[in-house]
């Protein structure tokens, strides 16, 4: 009887870390589900989703469309830009998902010519361009490409 007691006395430590590393293991595996589905269930909560190359591109011809049928409406004598600034109010919906995606809307509404224009311009003032945030802008006639770029990633 008294070697079982120096055994379990002598050892008790060392039995009691291997009960917790079993318990937790048991538990990693029973929830292990729940753990994997975590960052798609932390990107629905906060609204960002990680975008495919299909669905970027379904995205962007419906996002294509829709702008298009509301440039129709804002441009009566074709001239958005004259000598650098905005020559009215532009409204532009700018999606959400990726950096490439946000920024296809803001050359669909014709304020950029290309990711690589904005990017120059956001870099040149100082701003980083993957910054860019998914909501409604409406930019102001007189705005310039540097102030649409700086409001977009404030």
């Amino acid at each position: 009887m008294k070697t079982i007691k120096d055994f379990l006395y002598d050892k008790n430590d060392i039995l009691i870390a291997l009960a917790i590393l079993v318990i937790a293991a048991l538990i990693i595996v029973w929830r292990m589900g729940t753990i994997m589905e975590y960052p798609q269930t932390l990107a629905e909560q906060t609204g960002t989703t990680e975008t495919t190359e299909d669905s970027a591109i379904e995205a962007e011809k419906e996002s294509s469309a829709e702008n298009s049928d509301s440039e129709a409406d804002q441009t009566e004598d074709g001239s958005l830009w004259n000598n650098g600034t905005l020559t009215r109010d532009v409204t532009v919906t700018v999606q959400g998902g990726s950096a490439t995606a946000a920024v296809q809307s803001l050359i669909d509404a014709r304020l950029f010519e290309s990711y690589d224009e904005y990017s120059d311009v956001c870099n040149a003032a100082g701003y980083v361009p993957e910054n860019i945030k998914a909501t409604t802008f409406t930019f102001e006639a007189g705005s310039t490409q540097t102030d649409i770029a700086g409001q977009v990633t404030s």
